[in-house]
Order: structure tokens, then C-alpha cells, then sequence
């Protein structure tokens, strides 16, 4: 809405932004310039709304499962407000993607969307992101923005504290620097982690914690979204054709019943994984049973032993102990050792397995 007047004030010009206005306009003073304001009004309104359009067709954020329509339903009300929001959720079921698509229906659209992996830094690199040293950190990148910390349950006390305090001040200062600046962004974080717990049993501060859970966002995995699950498929499949510049034309019944009853575990990203792989390893256009991920096969063929097979009576924590290192030194040899590679498919952090490796002495 633009108004326009041929006495304006600034009490009308006040008023006219209150209710809505997009621009208030003097008439005789700017009437050459009021048809490029219009078009320039219409045209913001046309690139926002193809922005969201296009998050929808690239992500397929369209569903019919009662519990992502709602938790879409919850995106689009909290992206009005400057509250901060924490995503929480399983790896892999498409936290960042929920996270931009508050960042384009909320006021901020135009201005930029800024993500970091927190899990990806050490504790002084990680600062140096957030804050910035001779060049601009997260924050201040993302002022007028979004900010979006994924893995929030990976920052370390120390940063949590300095982060806290930006998030009630509203000022940030680099590195080295006694400089403050005012900024203004929106906060969502992300994390796999269950934090009450973690709060609970000391490990997570509680002012930081309750600071950035203004609202909480709880997306359901896959296995929860199963009407779903045909269209992301097609849809998947669709975008890997294309990626690979392979021609999908059938899929063998046994791969077919695989994609459909599968549980996923690592989720929409997996989904994805799996998908590339049967695409890249189909034959002539036909995707077959090869295409099926080589652990799902190995998890399929393990059966129970019979009692006699058994050693002794052990305890469980110790058959557990057994039974964990025997399957992790396997997987290591699948990725002719390399662990990053192995962490992956595990769908656990690199740290993770590389503690199994040292707590099992796997690394030779």
C-alpha cells in the first residue's frame, strides 16, 4: 500500500506507516518518481513471493502429514515476531531448511540469511565466526537478518556466556576489539541434542538455554511422515536425474519395496543418499536391487545366535562392548579406514568414533 497526499505531515506520514503503508508520498513533489515507486513496491512483492515459492519447490516443504503441516503452521506465525526460535529434532530432517524458510516469511526477507555449523569449529574458531576479528562475524553480517546457528548443543560454556550476552545487550564487538556495535537480528538455533537434559544434568546453561527457546519447533522424522514419503521419492528422485543426467524409467520390485518400508534413521538426508546411489548404480534406466544400501543388507542378514554358538554367560554391557567394536572395525574396513567416511554412514560426529576407536583400541 503506498498512500499519497498533495499536504503531507508528519503526523499523517507517522500514521500511514502504522497502518501498513509501504510508502507515503508527496504529490507535488515526487510525482515523476511515483510510477518507479510503484513498480518498485509491486516488484519487491513479486521477488518475495517467488522466494518463497522456490524454497517450497526446491525443498518440497509442501506435505500432508498433520504433524509438518503444523510444525510449517508454527514457521509461519513465529517468522512475525522477533522471538528467538530453536528448532529441535533428529540429524537429517531438515532443520536448516525450515529455518530459511522462517527467514522468508518474516519481515527480514530482504536482507540476508547467515548459518553456521557450530559443531564444525573449535571453541576459538568458533568465536571468531560469531564475532568477527579484523573482518565481520555472523552477527554482524546477518543485522537487519536472520541468524541461524545450527547444532546450538555443540557451543561450549565460555562461548554461551559471550553469546548471552550479545543476545541481551544487542551490541557486538569483534575480537581484540573494545568497539561495540548495535545489532539487530533474528535468532534461530537448531539442535539434534535432548538440552533439557543436558541443562539438568550440568552440562548446558540454563539462562543461555531458556534464552534462545523462546519458541521450540519439534520436526518429526521421516518415519513419522509417511504419507509423505511417495511424494519426497518422486521428488528426490526427480532432482537426481538431473544431477546425474541419468534417465530413471522403472525400479525393481524388491528395490521399490525397500524405498517404501525403509525407516530412514538419518532421515531426509538420507533419503537423498539413498536415492543418489540407486540412481548412479542403475542399469540402462532401471534401478535394481544393487542400488540398495550395502548396510541396510548387512543389517538384514545378522540373525540371533543359537545359545550353544555362545562362549559363556557374559553380561550384557560387556556382550554390548563386544558386539560394538566388532561392528565398527567392520565399517572402518568398508571405508578402507577412513573415519570421517565411516562417521558419516554411522550417522554419528567424527569425535564420536573417533572416542569408540581409542575406547575399543581400533586404531590400527
Amino acid at each position: 500500500m503506498i498512500i499519497v497526499s498533495t499536504n503531507p505531515s508528519y503526523a499523517d506520514g507517522s500514521m500511514a506507516f502504522r497502518q501498513g503503508a509501504h510508502d507515503y508520498i508527496d504529490l507535488e513533489n515526487e510525482l515523476a518518481v511515483l510510477p518507479l515507486k510503484i513498480l518498485s513496491h509491486y516488484d519487491d512483492k513479486i521477488n518475495k513471493s517467488k522466494l518463497k515459492d522456490d524454497l517450497l519447490n526446491n525443498y518440497h516443504l509442501i506435505s500432508k502429514n498433520e504433524k509438518y503441516l503444523k510444525v510449517l503452521s508454527h514457521c509461519e506465525k513465529v517468522a512475525k515476531t522477533n522471538l528467538s526460535i530453536l528448532l529441535i529434532g533428529e540429524p537429517g530432517t531438515g532443520k536448516e531448511v525450515l529455518a530459511k524458510y522462517i527467514h522468508v516469511c518474516s519481515p527480514r526477507i530482504s536482507n540476508k540469511f547467515i548459518r553456521l555449523h557450530c559443531s564444525s569449529y573449535t571453541e576459538e574458531a568458533l568465536e571468531a565466526e560469531l564475532f568477527g576479528r579484523e573482518m565481520e562475524g555472523k552477527f554482524e553480517l546477518a543485522n537487519n537478518g536472520t541468524l541461524f546457528l545450527n547444532e546450538v548443543g555443540d557451543i561450549n560454556e565460555a562461548t554461551q556466556v559471550k553469546l548471552l550476552k550479545v543476545l541481551d545487550t544487542k551490541k557486538v564487538s569483534r575480537l581484540g576489539s573494545d568497539k561495540e556495535k548495535m545489532i539487530d537480528c533474528k535468532l534461530i538455533s537448531s539442535t539434534s541434542k535432548d538440552l533439557y537434559k543436558e541443562v539438568i544434568a550440568g552440562n548446558y546453561r540454563e539462562d543461555f538455554f531458556f534464552r534462545i527457546n523462546s519458541i521450540v519447533i519439534n520436526v518429526p522424522p521421516l518415519r513419522e511422515r509417511q504419507e509423505d514419503l511417495y511424494d519426497l521419492i518422486n521428488y528426490f528422485l526427480n532432482k537426481s536425474q538431473k544431477e546425474y543426467g541419468i534417465t530413471i524409467n522403472s525400479i525393481d520390485p524388491e528395490a521399490k519395496e525397500f524405498l517404501y518400508n525403509y525407516d530412514y534413521p538419518g532421515n531426509l538426508r538420507e533419503l537423498k543418499t539413498v536415492i543418489d546411489r540407486m540412481v548412479v548404480l542403475s542399469v540402462d534406466g532401471r534401478i535394481t536391487k544393487d542400488g540398495i544400501p550395502i548396510l541396510f543388507n548387512i543389517r538384514k542378514e545378522i540373525t540371533v545366535p543359537k545359545a550353544e554358538s555362545y562362549r559363556s554367560i557374559i553380561t550384557f554391557k560387556e556382550y554390548k562392548k563386544e558386539s560394538e567394536a566388532s561392528y565398527l572395525k567392520w565399517v572402518l574396513e568398508q571405508t578402507g579406514g577412513n573415519v570421517t567416511e565411516a562417521a558419516r554412514k554411522l550417522n554419528i560426529s567424527a569425535r564420536q568414533l573417533f572416542n569408540k576407536i581409542n575406547e575399543y583400541d581400533l586404531k590400527k
